[in-house]
This record gives structure tokens, C-alpha cells and sequence, in this order.
């Protein structure tokens, strides 16, 4: 089993809609999936309780599952979406049990600035430093056309993680969260302008041993 974490301390950064999304790309894998929710609003269990039945199952796991306990289910991928504020020892306990850790964040001042504490604090870890945990960042709600989308630009290529995708801002996820689904349940006509900016990231999964 493997365990995708998707964190950072700044809460409205996306965590649970890069969260979804990759519970739901997986699921389109056949692969058997499960969304562990940890932040106290639950926004994901609602988004997953809104599911509809007959497409790709993304099983749940109860907040504070351990690794142990759910490769006992079987489950082959666990993504956890983690809460605002995220540090001190309940950041370093679910570091321990990632494989690999995204990093959302959109562009402002308030995110980077509180990315920067937390991407200073994750440099620390012993995984890290030794790259046993995989780690990179993601730019949400991208608009190249912006100022302050050059600005974050600029802010995450100073980073020793990579930057592997610009998602833009769109009402698709908007969409999505409402109904239960992803980009990779939709037909292409909705679809397929997401779908490529999400191919660095499944891409970066692929290269870390999907």
C-alpha cells in the first residue's frame, strides 16, 4: 500500500480538491482507493458521501487510521487530506506514514507566506533530507495572466521541490465538489482542457512507483 499525503498549514489552498482528484484518478485506474479525511470541516466525506454509486468506487477511512490498519483492508492507494494548521507533531506523524506528500497553494501573499514556514518545517524531516518521501508542489487557481500568478511563480521555482502543475480556476471543480465526482469521470467535452493539466501530475505519480 501506498499513502499519498496532501498538505499545507494555510487552510482554502485546495488540499481537499487535489485531494479528490487524485482519490479519483486512481479509482479511473482501477486501482482500489480510499479518501482518509482529517480536517475537522469534512468538506471531503461530504464531497465522497455525495459520490454517485455507480462510478469509480473511492472507499473511506475514518480520521486517525493507521497505515497498518488499512493495508489490512487492502486497500492499495490511501490519500489523506489533511487539515488547516497543520504542524508540530501531528504534521511529523503523517509525514512518517506518507509516501509522497503534495503541496498545494494558491496565489497570495497570505499562502506563500504561511507555504514558506511549512515547506522550511517538512525540509527537516529525516525522509525528506534522505528523499525517501517524496515531495512537490502544486500552483491552484492559476491564472498566467495575473501579477500575482508570476509572483507565486517565482516564489515556488525558489524551492529545492518541484513545481509540476498549474491548475487554473475553474468552475469545473466547482462543479465537481458539488456532485460527488472528478475530471476523470467526465466526458472529454468537459474534461479535456483539466484532464491535460493534470497529466504532469499523474505523471510524477507514474515516476514515483504508481
Amino acid at each position: 500500500m501506498r499513502t499519498l499525503l496532501v498538505a499545507n498549514a494555510k487552510g482554502g489552498s485546495g488540499k481537499t480538491t487535489l485531494a479528490t482528484h487524485a482519490a479519483g484518478w486512481f479509482a479511473s485506474r482501477r486501482q482500489r482507493v480510499a479518501l482518509q479525511d482529517e480536517d475537522t470541516q469534512r468538506s471531503g466525506s461530504s464531497w465522497l458521501a455525495r459520490r454517485p454509486i455507480l462510478f469509480p468506487k473511492i472507499e473511506a477511512l475514518k480520521p486517525g487510521t493507521s497505515r497498518k490498519e488499512a493495508r489490512e483492508q487492502g486497500i492499495a492507494w490511501r490519500i489523506i487530506d489533511s487539515p488547516a494548521g497543520l504542524h508540530g507533531e501531528r504534521l511529523r506523524d503523517l509525514v512518517k506514514q506518507a509516501d509522497h506528500l503534495l503541496v498545494p497553494l494558491s496565489p497570495s501573499a497570505f499562502d506563500m507566506e504561511a507555504t514558506q514556514a511549512f515547506l522550511d518545517a517538512v525540509t527537516e524531516y529525516k525522509a525528506v533530507r534522505e528523499q525517501k518521501l517524496a515531495v512537490a508542489l502544486v500552483a491552484m487557481r492559476f491564472d498566467a495572466r495575473t501579477r500575482s500568478a508570476q509572483e507565486l511563480d517565482e516564489f515556488l521555482y525558489g524551492f529545492e521541490f518541484p513545481l509540476i502543475a498549474h491548475l487554473r480556476e475553474t468552475q469545473v471543480y466547482i462543479r465537481c465538489a458539488r456532485d460527488g465526482l472528478t475530471l476523470f469521470d467526465l466526458p472529454p467535452s468537459r474534461g479535456k482542457q483539466d484532464w491535460e493539466q493534470w497529466l504532469p501530475i499523474t505523471a510524477w505519480l507514474i515516476k514515483q512507483g504508481v
